[in-house]
């Protein structure tokens, strides 16, 4: 059964993606979950450290500035 999720393509130099092929297969994981992971840590950390708000607190700031309108 194909996933419902939204899709993005990549295009990836050999080499880095023959070391995503060895960094998945290291954590037993499929390429595709590895990405994900990856992406889910690097999205996590920036919302974190401040460097991108969550789309939660970007709706709540939406809202705020309405009321105030």
């Amino acid at each position: 059964m194909p996933a419902k999720l939204p899709r993005i393509v990549v295009y990836l130099p050999e080499e880095l993606k023959a070391d995503l092929e060895r960094l998945a297969k290291s954590h037993y994981r499929p390429v595709s979950n590895m990405v994900l992971t990856l992406i889910q840590e690097a999205v996590d950390e920036a919302k974190s450290e401040g460097r991108i708000q969550s789309e939660d607190r970007s709706q709540q700031q939406k809202s705020d500035s309405n009321e105030q309108d």
